[in-house]
């Protein structure tokens, strides 16, 4: 069964296409259209370096000519990477999707701790160290969330 994949076509001279291609499932074979052909064949015909990468799955996986416009998907980056270890690489060197996500989730938490320091505030009826501690505590976490997510969500 044929079905379509993203593609990226990038060049040292600083051009980026990004299109479909066909996508064989039986035979792992990656066609090409022929604008994506000719581009290749130009950058390589002007010494240009290139690379082509498809898109499975939110994984960017390099295509490997193997005759014509056929090309096979390299998955060996992505089948040595256990769970553990793509837990940390994405708390460690995030991209730019999942540090917006961890922003937008440190707004709610933000968000969180101010409500909750709301309710404690209507809800206590007896003042006591304690009490003001955790109404400072609340509202300090909410603060630092708060710029925290503001920081994340920036883009680039």
């Amino acid at each position: 069964m044929t079905t379509l994949i993203k593609v990226t076509f990038t060049s040292t001279s600083g051009e980026e296409t990004t299109g479909k291609a066909q996508y064989d499932h039986a035979s792992g074979l990656v066609t090409l259209p022929g604008s994506f052909q000719a581009l290749v064949e130009q950058a390589r015909a002007a010494g240009i370096g290139c690379a082509l990468v498809a898109h499975e799955n939110g994984y960017e996986l390099p295509l490997v000519h193997q005759a014509g416009a056929a090309y096979r998907m390299d998955r060996s980056r992505r089948a040595g990477r256990s769970l553990p270890l793509q837990a940390w690489k994405a708390v460690a060197e995030p991209t730019k999707e999942q540090r917006q996500q961890s922003g937008r989730f440190a707004h709610t938490l933000s968000a969180a701790a101010v409500i909750g320091a709301a309710g404690y505030l209507s809800t206590n009826h007896t003042w006591a160290v304690r009490a003001v501690t955790d109404v400072i505590g609340l509202v300090g976490i909410g603060v630092v969330l708060f710029f925290a997510g503001a920081i994340l969500s920036k883009g680039e």
